[in-house]
């Protein structure tokens, strides 16, 4: 069976890896809550993590040494994982794409025992790409009318207001960064890029520059 492969920006999955590694033990029972094909469950499984992996998708599945579950992540869904023993939560590319954002991670919380953690990304769309894609179009990267995740991203969660549903549903906001390499941009897409560059303004390491926000978040 061939590895499945990221359906990601490069870098993102190295960076989320990085960060788990810092804050769970060798070992630790992470849950992959919307794993895709299984490139990080499988990434998880090399670092030495015990993996459970859930995606709406079935049909994809690359992992064989871990078994699937088919949870849906727009209901009331912790009580899915009872019993799981979860030490933490990489939730993915996953928050854009759901009916209720703090919902989820109230349903998340709800999951880990305190002293746990979540690490989640989503698309930048405060990058200098995005604001240089919305300089010129009225969208930004990732929630186009056209193009791959038109239509499936639904929700656009600048890293503050992703912040603020973390900290209403009840967690701690550890740390905010950024990763992820934009590729193909485009003639158009670097000329608005460095025009959003030497106009905009950054409050965070990393934000001008990458396309996903990847923040740290702890059970207190």
């Amino acid at each position: 069976m061939t590895d499945p492969q990221p359906m990601c920006l490069p870098g993102l999955h190295e960076a989320v890896a990085e960060k788990i590694a810092r804050h769970v033990s060798a070992g630790g029972r992470v849950l992959d809550i919307a794993a895709g094909a299984g490139a990080f469950t499988r990434r998880l499984l090399d670092m030495g993590m015990s993996p459970l992996a859930n995606d709406a998708d079935p049909s994809r599945w690359g992992v064989g040494e871990v078994d699937l579950m088919n949870v849906d992540l727009n209901t009331d869904f912790a009580g899915s994982f009872a019993g799981a023993a979860v030490d933490a939560i990489a939730a993915i590319e996953v928050i854009e794409h759901l009916d209720n954002p703090r919902g989820f991670l109230r349903q998340c919380r709800a999951i880990i025992p305190a002293g746990g953690f979540m690490f989640v990304t989503t698309p930048s769309v405060t990058s200098a790409a995005s604001r240089g894609m919305f300089l010129r179009s009225g969208r930004t990267v990732f929630f186009a009318r056209r193009g791959p995740c038109a239509g499936d991203h639904i929700t656009l969660l600048p890293w503050w207001i992703l912040a603020g549903h973390a900290r209403a549903a009840g967690w701690e906001v550890l740390e905010t960064a950024f990763a992820g390499r934009y590729e193909n941009l485009g003639l158009k897409g670097r000329l608005s890029s460095l025009l959003a560059t030497v106009l905009g303004k950054y409050d965070q390491p990393g934000e001008k520059k990458f396309g996903c926000t990847v923040m740290t978040l702890r059970k207190s």
